[in-house]
C-alpha cells in the first residue's frame, strides 16, 4: 500500500462514501479504484474473446452440435 497525495472532487467522494455505503474516503477510493479495474479487466477480455471469434467457424459448431444431439444409428 502507498500514501498518495492526490486532489479529488470533495463533493464526487462524498457521493461516492454515501451510495457505496463506504466510512472513509480511503475506502470509497479503494472500492472505486476496484471497480474501475474490473472494467477494463473485463473490456480486455471481451476485446480478446471479439478477435477470437472472428475465426470461429459458427455452422461447423452447429453441425457438430447437432450430431451430439442426434440419437445413434442402429
Amino acid at each position: 500500500m502507498s500514501l498518495t497525495h492526490i486532489e479529488i472532487d470533495d463533493d464526487a467522494l462524498e457521493m461516492a462514501k454515501k451510495l457505496g455505503g463506504h466510512r472513509t474516503k480511503t475506502a470509497a477510493v479503494a472500492a472505486a479504484l476496484h471497480e474501475y479495474n474490473e472494467r477494463l479487466s473485463r473490456a480486455v477480455a471481451y476485446d480478446r474473446y471479439f478477435e477470437l471469434a472472428q475465426t470461429w467457424d459458427l455452422e461447423g459448431a452447429e453441425a457438430a452440435h447437432r450430431m451430439e444431439k442426434e440419437p445413434p444409428p442402429n
